[in-house]
């Protein structure tokens, strides 16, 4: 019976899992903030891509588009988004093409690992009786000592519970950036 609920379970998610979307990998031209949003972005192709209707994005062209639907960071520790809409890009030969048809890009999120906020357990046999450290001990006892403590108490309420808020998206100039673009027959 559980041998059969697996195989029924990953045949489930295989099936709700395919998703049809290309990986855009680019470079921000310009800043891109969800705290304090602009109403048009330029991203720079790292890679071609084909958006369909004839649009084809090579390596080095610029694309220009709108940032819309944005969504500031929520609790649960759900980080902001938003959505990129081309209007146009520039080949590397200087030529503008205007992009009539709305192809809509989600942006993708980078995983990032929590180093800073990561514990170490030393010795004893369980959680229990181990010590444990975390970087993230010195720093907040230096910011503490600074006079930071109200800080520390923020981020501490917003890592430490599963309620916590998520994250601001902040792109700087010449930093790469991803998103998912529609799958193209």
């Amino acid at each position: 019976m559980f041998k059969r609920f697996v195989l029924l379970s990953l045949i489930t998610m295989t099936t709700v899992m395919t998703v049809n979307a290309q990986v855009f990998k680019g470079k921000a031209l310009s800043e891109i903030s969800t705290t304090n949003p602009s109403e048009t972005i330029k991203v720079q192709a790292m890679k071609d891509i084909n958006l369909g209707d004839g649009i084809e994005i090579k390596k080095g062209d610029t694309i220009t588009g709108k940032m819309t639907d944005i969504v500031s960071p929520q609790k649960f520790h759900k980080n902001s988004s938003f959505t990129f809409i081309p209007t146009e890009y520039t080949s590397k030969d200087g030529k503008t093409h205007k992009i009539t048809s709305e192809i809509k890009a989600t942006y993708r999120q980078k995983m990032k690992a929590d180093f800073e906020h990561s514990e170490i357990g030393v010795g004893g046999v369980d959680s229990n009786s181990m010590f444990v450290f975390s970087p993230s001990y010195i720093s907040n006892t230096k910011k503490i000592l600074n006079g930071q403590g109200k800080e520390v108490w923020n981020d501490y309420q917003n890592r430490s519970t599963p309620w916590g808020k998520g994250e601001e998206i902040n792109i700087k100039t010449n930093e790469l950036i991803y998103f998912n673009f529609p799958d193209v027959q």
